[in-house]
């Protein structure tokens, strides 16, 4: 009886062991989708761009390159997507309709119909270009030169 009862023990305990074995999972398999990581913002998020100037991203290489899209202040941008092997580097230029303002701009891609991901940044666009105001300054300068002499 004892040991009979000691058997039955040891089966219950073995397939309770084997049960939570086969449901383990050692964390180094995905079993979700992968999305698509964007990285290597610029300018850098709560920076600070030119009219006009190009702005530029990183999307892995794991996203479907014809999913990429760039919306700034509900303007779709138009992408240049370079294909680098494990990654796609998209650069854009600001339209002329955003200087003076501040735009997030919203990045998305795809992996699969089912995995999609997206992400962006902040940006203040200037009212005119970094260089304008130093050469207006400049020539400003030299007026009172001439002035004074």
């Amino acid at each position: 009886m004892i040991k009979k009862s000691l058997i039955s023990a040891c089966l219950i305990t073995s397939i309770g062991f084997a049960g939570s074995a086969s449901a383990y999972n050692a964390g180094n398999i995905d079993l979700g989708c992968k999305k698509p990581r964007f990285k290597t913002f610029t300018p850098p998020h709560k920076g600070e761009a030119d009219p006009e100037s190009e702005i530029s991203f990183t999307v892995s290489g794991y996203a479907d390159q014809s999913t990429i899209k760039a919306i700034a202040k509900n303007i779709p941008l138009k992408l240049t997507i370079v294909d680098r092997d494990s990654f796609y580097a998209v650069s854009a230029t600001l339209p002329a309709e955003l200087t003076g303002k501040y735009a997030r701009i919203h990045v998305k891609a795809n992996n699969t119909v089912d995995c999609k991901a997206k992400d962006g940044w902040l940006i203040k666009i200037r009212d005119t270009a970094a260089g304008s105001e130093v050469e207006s300054t400049e020539g400003a300068s030299a007026e009172t030169d001439k002035e004074a002499q």
